[in-house]
């Protein structure tokens, strides 16, 4: 599973811009077999200097799903509703571990092939 990091600001006047981009994109992600894991605005920040007041979590089954929605004609036509109507966006396609073990093994891994060179 790929799952999608969004952070945005919604531009000063383009809210119904936006809410539209939203109507017509949930379509095209069924189509693909995405989920929406998480979809809502900031409420506090722990740490960092990531201020955006949006964040959504979208799940997909692969990174070639991700990638032929990104190139799909109907994408592709609304994308300039979310392109113009948002700023500050991070947009971050993340590999998910299946178990934080898996995690540990990896940075374990990194971390001995390090101290061999």
């Amino acid at each position: 599973m790929i799952v999608v990091l969004n952070l945005f600001d919604i531009a000063d006047g383009c809210e119904e811009q936006y809410a539209e981009y939203l109507r017509r994109v949930q379509p095209i992600l069924d189509r693909y077999g995405a989920k929406i894991l998480l979809y809502g605005m900031t409420k506090m920040i722990y740490l960092g200097d990531c201020t955006q007041e949006f964040c959504g979590l979208i799940a997909y089954p692969s990174l070639s799903r991700l990638r032929s929605l990104s190139h799909d004609p109907e994408f592709l036509a609304i994308r300039p509703l979310r392109d113009d109507s948002t700023k500050n966006y991070v947009l971050t396609a993340i590999d998910s571990f299946e178990t934080l073990n898996d995690a540990i093994k990896l940075l374990e891994t990194r971390a001995k092939n390090r101290t061999q060179e």
